[in-house]
């Protein structure tokens, strides 16, 4: 079963580190920008952050789609399937590569 996850583009992420980032104030990002193809090649078995998600049965076109997935399918799907632990292992990792490599 193939999962399309429309809208994604437009779905952000906030997070602490992101507003030390670029400007030091507050900032979103994208999760197609956070997630890049270089990332997801290095660290997960997939080419983008929409096919891991889609892979776990996870649809998310709002950031209540988002915030309604248990923590523990997403960890689980997580730990399976890539070089982390938990999704905030994951998206740790990524904020951090992304603003790494910004500066």
């Amino acid at each position: 079963m193939i999962i399309l996850i429309e809208g994604f583009n437009n779905f952000e992420v906030d997070s602490d580190q992101q507003q030390k980032g670029a400007n030091g104030g507050e900032g979103s990002m994208s999760f197609s920008d956070l997630f890049t193809s270089e990332f997801m090649q290095q660290y997960t078995q997939f080419e983008s952050i929409e096919d891991l998600l889609s892979s776990g049965g996870f649809v998310i076109n709002s950031e209540e789609d988002y915030e309604a997935i248990p923590d523990e399918d997403i960890d689980a799907h997580v730990a399976k399937t890539t070089k982390f632990n938990s999704w905030k292992e994951l998206l740790t990792n990524a904020i951090e590569t992304t603003f790494t490599l910004k500066n």
